[in-house]
């Protein structure tokens, strides 16, 4: 029989030979499919692995975490395994403030750190913002359509909209929480759309206070979902940066 799928894990294919393993994290209501195909895009030497928050795709009908400690607390315990071996997070939006977390975390009682972050389409969360928990239902749905993340055909069906609302709202709050100014001693890379009208590419220089390691920004053609429609230009980016981090991960 096949190994069942580990439950924050669910898309992870073992690579024996890794000399790295690269931990996506999602946006709000994003699952581990929407790094699909990218594991193929890297060096031999690296490992991809999604993960899945409660609450989405195959655990849809968890309940999602609202809080970030308590995510952070479920979270650490699952991937204890997967720390044998160096390691670096990508976090996309709400997931930025999940791998900086883990990260504080971590440093702060003295455990090994990531060679890196990069983080993705997100304000530095240390820098107070708009909370979006007071919109109404309706408000909200209107928010989801400008950022244009949410599939078009969801807003066309109000029980399916209805079941993963509560996730998206929990996913928000996390987003929006304001989090600890302590600097991390790894390199940060920040990648940013051109175009995103939420999150302004001067606005990523403030992540820049966040590390006391080397800081990069770069910027892709884009809206704020640029990992869709600036998908080849950001996996070239992503490789340069690991590449740059771990040199025996292979071309």
């Amino acid at each position: 029989m096949p190994p069942v799928p580990h439950p924050w894990f669910p898309l992870r294919q073992p690579n024996p030979h890794a000399r790295l393993r690269v931990l996506g994290l999602p946006y709000a209501g994003g699952g581990a499919s929407i790094y699909n195909g990218w594991a193929t895009a890297l060096p031999a030497g690296i490992e991809w692995v999604s993960v899945q928050l409660p609450g989405r795709e195959r655990r849809i009908m968890e309940k999602p975490f609202q809080q970030l400690p308590p995510l952070l607390d479920a979270l650490e315990e699952a991937l204890a395994p997967l720390l044998d071996k160096p390691f670096v997070f990508f976090g996309y939006s709400m997931g930025t403030r999940i791998a900086l977390g883990l990260a504080q975390r971590w440093q702060a009682r003295g455990a090994p750190l990531p060679l890196g972050l990069v983080m993705a389409a997100a304000g530095a969360p240390h820098r107070p913002r708009a909370s979006r928990g007071a919109l109404s239902d309706t408000e909200f749905i209107e928010l989801l359509r400008k950022y244009e993340g949410t599939p078009t055909e969801l807003f066309a069906h109000k029980e399916l909209l209805d079941m993963v609302l509560p996730t998206l709202r929990a996913d928000f709050t996390i987003a929006d929480a304001v989090m600890s100014s302590l600097p991390v001693h790894c390199p940060i890379s920040v990648y940013g759309g051109v175009e995103d009208p939420y999150v302004t590419l001067s606005a990523l220089e403030h992540w820049r206070e966040l590390t006391t390691g080397e800081f990069r920004t770069r910027s892709f053609p884009g809206k704020h979902f640029f990992l869709r429609t600036a998908r080849e230009p950001l996996l070239s980016a992503l490789r340069e940066d690991l590449v740059r981090w771990a040199p025996d991960v292979g071309p």
